[in-house]
């Protein structure tokens, strides 16, 4: 007997998915990101190619840049969020095999284009470092998130690895999470913390950390500070990073991070941000990174991609550091939300506010 076409329909819906994933098809705001049930897992298609069941993953500003379609690591859509993770091999190439990797291997996985935010992802053997299995999850995202940029940061700007003892440190937008690791790290060493903050309300946070808060714009720090520097972290890039060159010693050295004040979300609403002449702000944003890298004296352009690509086993030095670090208690990742995959588009509509204290991570 030939079986009901709606009984088919309903058989078909019963079976259980394998994982969800959520992604978006066009650049567009947070109501435009989608939840997908997969009914399969991701297959290795190429030897690089190495599988993971994620345990967790990043909801991050560079998530909101890649939805929009925006900034300087644009991304093919559709676009699965989630730039840092972490979890267990499930499947690899060969070429992955060669390396080292086997299947129930913890690793780390960074990929500026994101495909993190999914019960499992797909990334190439290049994008992963091994993780201890002592590693809390969520604290090991952090640690490459936001703490591994802290942490480069401030060792490209010390002068043959000396310590920041008594040095004077100035870090732009102080509240953000790599403003939070940078100041931890920078305090352990010693060094007197400024940082400049948008509202008294963090204000009163930050001071609980031992730093003087500035004002955000820099017309109204600099006068206070010009020429006192040793080291600026500069996370928002106002003027092009000039204000901050100017706030540096003689022998201070400028490290440029990010562009938080160009890509402001504030005045985008739920559109791209481009004109007549294109994306604006993408004009703005290569115009001060080639002026910080070729115009400006004592300073540095720190890209976090090419930190990770250039000299793997510097990096997993460096992030055994971290770990031990963290596992000292010396250094704690602050968490401002733990979210579901279906909470993702409320996560980053609230990450795009400027409200977060801390990082926000996605549990698969």
């Amino acid at each position: 007997m030939r079986k009901d076409p709606l009984v088919r329909s309903v058989q078909r819906t019963a079976k259980e998915a394998v994982h969800n994933v959520i992604m978006i098809h066009a650049p567009g705001g947070a109501s435009d990101l989608v939840v997908r049930a997969m009914y399969y897992t991701p297959k290795v298609e190429d030897g690089g190619d190495v599988v993971i069941e994620v345990e967790a993953s990043t909801v991050s500003f560079r998530d909101c840049l890649l939805r929009r379609g925006i900034g300087m690591d644009k991304a093919p859509f559709p676009v699965i969020p989630g730039c840092e993770t972490v979890g267990t091999i499930t499947a690899l190439g060969k070429i992955a095999k060669s390396r080292g990797y086997r299947t129930g291997d913890r690793v780390v996985a960074f990929n500026r284009h994101g495909g993190g935010n999914a019960k499992y992802a797909k990334f190439d053997v290049s994008c992963i470092t091994s993780i201890p299995e002592s590693v809390d999850g969520i604290d090991a995202v952090c640690l490459v998130d936001v703490y591994m940029t802290a942490y480069q940061a401030l060792r490209i700007a010390k002068k043959n690895g000396t310590p920041l003892t008594d040095s004077y440190v100035l870090i732009t937008d102080g509240y953000s999470p790599v403003g939070q690791a940078a100041i931890e790290l920078a305090k352990l060493e010693g060094a007197h913390v400024f940082v400049t903050t948008t509202e008294s309300r963090q204000d009163a946070y930050m001071q609980t950390l031992g730093v003087k808060c500035l004002p955000l714009s820099p017309s109204k720090w600099l006068p206070k500070i010009k020429g006192k520097m040793d080291v600026v972290i500069d996370n928002t890039c106002f003027d092009s990073y000039d204000s901050s060159w100017k706030a540096l010693s003689a022998k201070g050295v400028l490290v440029c991070t990010a562009m938080t004040s160009i890509y402001s979300f504030n005045d985008l609403g739920q559109n791209c941000g481009c004109g007549a002449f294109g994306d604006m702000r993408e004009i703005e944003a290569r115009w001060a990174t080639l002026k910080a890298k070729y115009m400006m004296s004592q300073t540095k352009v720190y890209d976090s991609w090419e930190n990770f690509t250039s000299d793997p086993q510097t990096y997993q030095q460096e992030l055994k550091y971290l770990i031990f670090l963290l596992e000292s208690g010396r250094i704690k990742p602050k968490i401002a939300e733990r979210v579901s995959i279906e909470e993702v588009p409320d996560a980053q509509r609230y990450l795009e506010t400027g409200k977060a204290n801390g990082n926000i991570v996605c549990l698969p």
